[in-house]
């Protein structure tokens, strides 16, 4: 099969920017493994329902990182009060009544676009990637006549900045089960592989990239569409399954706190690392030492004794 010439760059593309974040994975493991397990699968790959708490012998960095993102939360984009508002630039325009109204209708229709949308379940995930990976993606999309927003997997995100130090380029790689590929993207634009998966397999998973970026960056056929593309591949048979566009870029990624030589972010648990990690140790060795001070090493004479020693509670030894 003819792989695609635009697919064949995106691909280079997005194992360049894969590869220039290995670091970054290793070091949000471990974050997410003391701070925020329910996304402690980076670089391991785990099965979703099993245990991911098998490091972690006190929850108090669990409940400081729940705490600051749902103070985040709170003070940013509180769901019960304004959070933001809009004025002209123009001074002129700032005196007049009528512009001034028409404004203020404009404010009120957003809010109402907010609350129909799911905002604030979304952002509130949002405050935890940064809180814990330093940074943060969230997806935005128009569903009907309603916004749709979804916050994306750090572990699923390579990004990639212009020459503002603003996030322009972002390729996600994600997994999708055949059914719900041959749905969003109609059976006639999949690989025979997954043809063949959505009718004897539905529900096996097939990974998909998901490449937004600016259009002049990687020519191909849609070069003369929307300013940012916005292409589904396969990545096992790098067939191209979707080609489309936006009129402004989709994705928001926050950075907690960002030096100047760097891309992603860094975050306060990231300073809190070694003491987190510490006190987990002086956790393990205190319970260790309060088992042995309840439930003692016995030591006693070869034969000394004709019964089995008893070490229940209120037992007789004789």
């Amino acid at each position: 099969m003819q792989v695609d010439p635009l697919v064949s760059k995106l691909d280079r593309r997005y194992q360049d920017l894969s590869n220039a974040r290995s670091n970054w994975e290793r070091h949000w493991q471990e974050l997410a493994d003391y701070m925020l397990p329910r996304k402690a699968d980076i670089t391991k790959k785990r099965t979703q329902g099993d245990k991911r708490t098998e490091l972690i012998f006190d929850g108090t960095a669990i409940h400081a990182v729940e705490m600051l993102a749902s103070s985040l939360h709170g003070m940013l984009t509180s769901p019960s009060t304004p959070w933001f508002s809009m004025r002209y630039r123009n001074t002129a325009l700032q005196r007049n009544d009528a512009a001034n109204e028409w404004l203020e209708i404009c404010i009120d229709q957003m809010y109402q676009a907010f609350h129909r949308s799911n905002f604030q379940q979304e952002v509130h995930e949002l405050y935890y990637d940064l809180v814990v990976f330093g940074t943060g993606g969230i997806y935005l999309d128009l569903v009907g006549d309603d916004l749709r927003f979804a916050t994306r997997h750090i572990a699923e995100i390579c990004i990639s900045e212009d020459a503002n130090g603003v996030v322009d380029t972002v390729y996600r790689k994600f997994k999708m089960t055949a059914r719900a590929m041959e749905q969003q993207f109609g059976p006639g634009k999949l690989p025979t592989a997954v043809v063949k998966d959505a009718q004897n397999e539905p529900f096996k998973e097939h990974e998909i990239i998901h490449a937004v970026y600016p259009r002049g960056d990687v020519a191909g056929k849609g070069a003369k569409r929307k300013p940012i593309a916005s292409i589904y591949y396969h990545k096992g048979t790098k067939a191209l399954l979707s080609e489309g566009g936006f009129d402004d870029f989709p994705f928001m990624v926050p950075r907690f706190v960002k030096d100047s030589v760097s891309i992603y972010g860094r975050s306060p648990a990231m300073t809190a690392l070694p003491d987190v990690k510490m006190l987990n140790k002086m956790s393990e060795t205190t319970i260790r030492a309060a088992q042995k001070q309840v439930d003692p090493p016995l030591m006693a004479p070869d034969d000394g004794f004709m019964l089995p020693i008893r070490t229940t509670p209120g037992s007789l030894n004789f």
